[in-house]
């Protein structure tokens, strides 16, 4: 990518991912210059080495891209990471992995931007939530920390919607094969005992459009959620799912 004169500056955490990758080039594509925050090389207009989950690498980050551009924009937060475990498989340093990249992260990123977009009465965040209303085996970690983020921005929203900045979410659906996900959902179906290709026709079935959510599916809803057009949207989630609103899959038991 190469950085547009004038454009919007947007920061990306978790830029190098799939769905951060696929976010980062809609917003460049889009006419904004990219800042990718991640630990690894996002082929932004510029990557800024960044521990999400430590804030003073965040600030750090922060202050590198206003020295580098002059302002910033748009903020996703888009870093994040799962793990499929039981709660009783769940070891206190995995929960506070968990916690810390997927809501103190977004939570420091937050808190370092705000000041800027408050003293510009402009600006964006969305950030990347989960479908809110049903649980998931395996994923109580996750699940936690993610309908934290969606509190979170909800309340976010109210404080800074007088100085004209946005707040939102979006919650991707079951982003598969091709993606760091896929991992994930592997792990799933050999804790369910299942084939990969059972457990791909199983998680189809409970989705309506009849296939996975691609990064681009994601992308294109923050892309609306930055929009001038969203100008009056805040402290709202977009599900970007293809009709999924949750299923009943339960885990077998297991010794204790």
């Amino acid at each position: 990518m190469a950085a547009t004169q004038d454009a919007p500056v947007a920061i990306v955490t978790g830029a190098a991912g799939g769905i951060g990758r696929a976010i980062a080039a809609r917003l460049h594509g889009d006419g904004a210059t990219v800042v990718g925050a991640d630990l690894m090389s996002a082929g932004c207009d510029r990557d800024i080495t960044t521990d999400i989950a430590d804030s003073a690498s965040v600030d750090s980050m922060v202050a590198e891209t206003v020295a580098a551009f002059g302002r910033i924009d748009i903020l996703v937060n888009a870093a994040g990471i799962h793990m499929q475990k039981l709660v009783i498989e769940t070891s206190d340093a995995e929960w506070d992995r968990i916690q810390s990249v997927n809501i103190r992260g977004p939570f420091f990123a937050c808190r370092a931007v705000a000041p800027l977009m408050m003293r510009a009465e402009r600006g964006r965040i969305v950030n990347l939530v989960t479908r809110l209303n049903f649980g998931n085996p395996y994923s109580s970690a996750y699940m936690a920390s993610k309908n934290a983020l969606w509190g979170f921005t909800q309340s976010l929203a109210m404080e800074l919607a007088a100085y004209h900045v946005t707040v939102n979410a979006v919650a991707p659906g079951h982003v598969g094969p091709g993606t760091g996900m896929e991992a994930a959902f592997r792990a799933k179906a050999d804790k369910l005992g299942l084939t990969w290709e059972a457990f791909e026709a199983q998680v189809l079935r409970t989705i309506p459009a009849g296939r996975w959510c691609r990064p681009e599916d994601v992308a294109a809803a923050v892309a609306y959620l930055v929009s001038p057009q969203a100008d009056f949207v805040t402290a709202e989630c977009l599900n970007v799912t293809g009709g999924f609103v949750g299923y009943g899959t339960t885990p077998p038991k297991v010794s204790v």
